[in-house]
C-alpha cells in the first residue's frame, strides 16, 4: 500500500456532480414568425385583385415551371388534379397584403 497522499478517483461522466460543471441556461424560443404574411386589408377592387393573381400566377408558372411539368407527368395526376393545383397556386396568391400587391404591381412607394 501506498502512503502519503491519497488519491481521489475522479468521478464517472454518471456520477459527476454538477457542481464540477456549471451550467449555463439558453433564453427560452422566440415566438416563430408566420412563413406566410398575414392579409391585412381587403382587395380596393376586384381588377386589382384579378390583376395581382394573373401576374402571380404567371410569375410563379415560370419560375416553376419545371416542377410543374413534373406534377401534371405524375402517374396520379388525372382531371381532378388540375383544378386543385391551381386553387392551391391562387390562395398562396391571396396571402400578400393589398401593400405588398401594390408594390409588386405599381413598384415602391
Amino acid at each position: 500500500m501506498l502512503q502519503g497522499k491519497s488519491k481521489k478517483p475522479k468521478p464517472s461522466a454518471a456520477t459527476a456532480s454538477t457542481d464540477d460543471h456549471p451550467t449555463t441556461k439558453s433564453p427560452p424560443p422566440k415566438p416563430s414568425e408566420p412563413f406566410l404574411p398575414i392579409p391585412t386589408e381587403q382587395p380596393t377592387s376586384s381588377a386589382e385583385k384579378t390583376d395581382f393573381e394573373a401576374f402571380y400566377l404567371k410569375q410563379v408558372t415560370a419560375e416553376f415551371a419545371d416542377d410543374l411539368d413534373k406534377l401534371r407527368n405524375a402517374s396520379d395526376f388525372n382531371d381532378n388534379s388540375l383544378p386543385i393545383l391551381i386553387d392551391a397556386l391562387k390562395c398562396t396568391a391571396r396571402t400578400y397584403s393589398e401593400e405588398e400587391k401594390a408594390e409588386v404591381m405599381y413598384g415602391a412607394k
